[in-house]
């Protein structure tokens, strides 16, 4: 599609660090909980039909010519031809005069801007005008156009957050949607900030049931969009901004068609049609591409679904993604990095008195991401608590280890490479079981090393980047024993299993320090070093065939406690 030539847009420079608190998350606000809504919230009549100036210049441009009978000119943008600048509405351009020409895109262009530039206090002017030059890719003018604005201080600040977003300026748009949101009355901030079509199943039956606004609806939708930031790593939730944008589009694309197609709008089949428009734009954004068929269709603004493919409500420890999104899927591309990876990595929880000690890996090597750095950031929620640590990335991958709060925690380690792709490993941490004997997570270790780790140290500074078992015969796990004191006996049992699926007989090379015979479940007693009691075993895998695989662990306790933890494992080779 040939398009107008414009200036490039201003890509932001902000370095975004990591997450020090829950004011830097795209929570849709900066007020505390509570906060009482601004008394001129009310003065912006945004449900009202758009008035003149602006209705005469959009109606000029849009209807001029137009036809809906057979006959005239057929402008379709594939081919070349310019109908109304290349934004969603081309799909409807059939003139019986011929297609528009670059000069008078360049009208419409002027008349937007004059109109905007003598009536800066009137919201629908000023909105629409940065609508219409953003959409049309002239986003310095839509920028300078919305820095203008003199309406309600909120309004504008929901202006400038499009603009922003549309400049490609996602933090500077994000901080602008919050005051905007935090300004208007209660039935807009609920309508730019509804997610219903980005939920399915139990979840988006919960989320409708919830009133708004509503403590437990915005608790809802604060954890939604804390598990569906891009990176957590980085200040800021771009995706939070897009949504918000979009939907703030829609309200004003609403407006525009009340001006040119409102007998369509209020039919059934206009209802109708709105309805899907509306959902289509909320998941994947506006039309942006033809697909094979001619069709208009947003695709390529909505390359990966962020947002996890388990359902929120299915607990932290379900917590799983699906990063390239379909046509069906909900969609958003990042403005300033991307292509975005998801690559395997191993985690592992280790007690440390009442604290959480994690050891998390990632396999950077399973991504084409040639990164400087790694960034890890351990997260319990929308408002934390938060640890973030930054290392250079390691041959075996990067790999981090941090005491956290014993509660539900998100995990990720991400890696940028400066042309912009990017990796990263997320997953859902649970605190371990409590009870009078626990277990550490089997921790798998790199066959290559001399000796079985000795120290938790140890085995995190040559812990594999994801549980694979690739190159080697041997695997070797590191855990802990827990709630025993010096000299007590403990009945220790291993098992493997394939995929859960029943015990299978394997050789027991090395177990601290012994050998044993091949056995289905292999069993023996040893005396407790401590309350802490770390353990190592080496397993011959040689003769498996490849595929997943559980490592099965059982420790027994003098007064009959037990406690069992499992690692699943693959075996294959590349």
């Amino acid at each position: 599609m040939r398009r107008l030539p414009h200036a490039a847009p201003r890509r932001s420079r902000c370095t975004r660090g990591l997450l020090l608190g829950p004011f830097v998350l795209a929570l849709g606000t900066l007020a505390p909980t509570g906060a009482a809504t601004p008394a001129d919230a009310q003065e912006v009549p945004w449900q009202e039909p758009m008035r003149n100036p602006i209705r005469a210049v959009v109606q000029n441009h849009y209807l001029r010519g137009l036809i809906s009978s057979s006959g005239g000119f057929d402008c379709l943008g594939r081919k070349g031809d310019i109908c109304f600048g290349g934004d969603h509405e081309d799909y409807r351009c059939r003139s019986i005069a011929p297609c528009r020409t670059e000069a008078a895109m360049y009208q419409f262009m002027d008349e937007l801007e004059r109109a905007a530039r003598r009536r800066p206090d009137d919201p629908h002017t000023i909105a629409q005008a940065v609508y219409g030059l953003a959409r049309l890719r002239y986003t310095d003018r839509a920028l300078e156009v919305a820095e203008g604005c003199e309406a309600a201080r909120w309004w504008c600040d929901l202006v400038l957050g499009m603009a922003h977003q549309r400049a490609e300026r996602p933090v500077d748009a994000e901080g602008h949607l919050q005051m905007g949101l935090f300004g208007a009355d209660q039935e807009l901030a609920c309508r730019l900030t509804d997610i219903e079509y980005l939920l399915d199943g139990r979840d988006g039956a919960t989320w409708s049931d919830l009133p708004c606004p509503s403590p437990k609806r915005r608790e809802f939708e604060d954890r939604f969009w804390w598990l569906s930031d891009p990176l957590l790593t980085r200040s800021g939730n771009d995706r939070w901004t897009e949504h918000v944008t979009r939907r703030f589009e829609l309200l004003l694309h609403e407006h525009l068609w009340e001006v040119i197609r409102p007998n369509y709008l209020f039919s059934a089949r206009g209802i109708s049609h709105n309805l899907v428009y509306m959902n289509t734009v909320t998941r994947r954004g506006h039309p942006d591409s033809r697909d094979n068929m001619g069709a208009f269709r947003s695709l390529e603004a909505s390359r990966y679904r962020f947002s996890p493919a388990s359902l929120v409500g299915d607990g932290i420890q379900a917590l799983r993604y699906k990063l390239e999104a379909t046509r069906w899927d909900e969609g958003y591309t990042p403005l300033d990095y991307g292509p975005v990876f998801e690559v395997p990595g191993q985690v592992a929880r280790f007690l440390d008195g009442d604290s959480l000690v994690l050891a998390v890996s990632a396999d950077l090597d399973a991504a084409p991401v040639y990164s400087r750095e790694s960034r890890f950031m351990a997260s319990g929620g929308p408002t934390g608590p938060f640890v973030g640590l930054g290392l250079p990335t390691r041959d075996l991958g990067p790999s981090f280890t941090v005491t956290v709060e014993a509660v539900p925690m998100v995990v990720a380690i991400e890696a940028f490479d400066p042309e912009g792709p990017v990796a990263r490993m997320r997953a859902g941490v649970m605190p371990l079981e409590a009870g009078t004997l626990v277990l550490s997570d089997p921790l798998l270790v790199s066959p290559l090393i001399p000796d079985l780790p000795a120290t938790r140290q140890e085995a995190v500074d040559s812990m594999l980047p994801q549980p694979w078992i690739v190159s080697a015969n041997e695997m070797i796990a590191y855990w802990e024993v827990y709630g025993l004191e010096e000299g007590q006996p403990m009945r220790i049992s291993v098992a493997l299993s394939r995929g859960g699926a029943g015990t299978v007989t394997r050789i027991l090379r090395s177990l601290s320090g012994r050998s044993d015979p091949p056995a289905p479940v292999v069993s023996w007693t040893e005396e407790a070093s401590g309350p802490t009691h770390p353990m190592s075993l080496m397993v011959d895998v040689d003769a498996l065939r490849d595929g997943d695989y559980d490592l099965n662990l059982e420790v027994a306790g003098p007064d009959g406690s037990v406690a069992t933890t499992t690692r699943r494992f693959k075996v294959g080779r590349r």
